[in-house]
């Protein structure tokens, strides 16, 4: 009666350790498939990925260009304006740089005690 009870026990024992190598194996399949699937989609996206870099750093430096080309022709049309107040009335920007000369004269040259 011992006998076939063990033999009963390892027989379940075997069946069970024959089932878990079938599911682990079914298992290492499915992983590898999904991991094949994801590695697929992660390479698609990098593609995408790559060119919407390349575009926006290309939209960005054209972007650079005009803001500088735009801020040159500000200056110049500032520059141009303050040159003709300065000859229209040329006294006032004089004591405006005097004062401000006579200011920064005496912050920078006040003793430091």
């Amino acid at each position: 009666m011992e006998n076939t009870s063990s033999e009963k026990i390892s027989e379940a024992l075997r069946l069970l350790e024959e089932a878990a190598t079938q599911k682990k194996d079914e298992l290492k399949s499915v992983m590898s498939d999904k991991y094949m699937h994801l590695k697929k989609v992660i390479v698609e996206t990098e593609g995408g990925l790559v060119k919407s870099l390349t575009d926006a750093r290309k939209y960005a430096v054209e972007t650079a260009a005009h803001a500088k080309e735009v801020s040159i022709e500000k200056v110049k049309e500032v520059a141009g304006d303050v040159d003709q107040h300065v000859h229209r009335n040329p006294w006032a920007y004089i004591g405006g740089t005097a004062v401000v000369g006579l200011l920064l004269g005496y912050i920078l040259g006040r003793n430091r005690k």
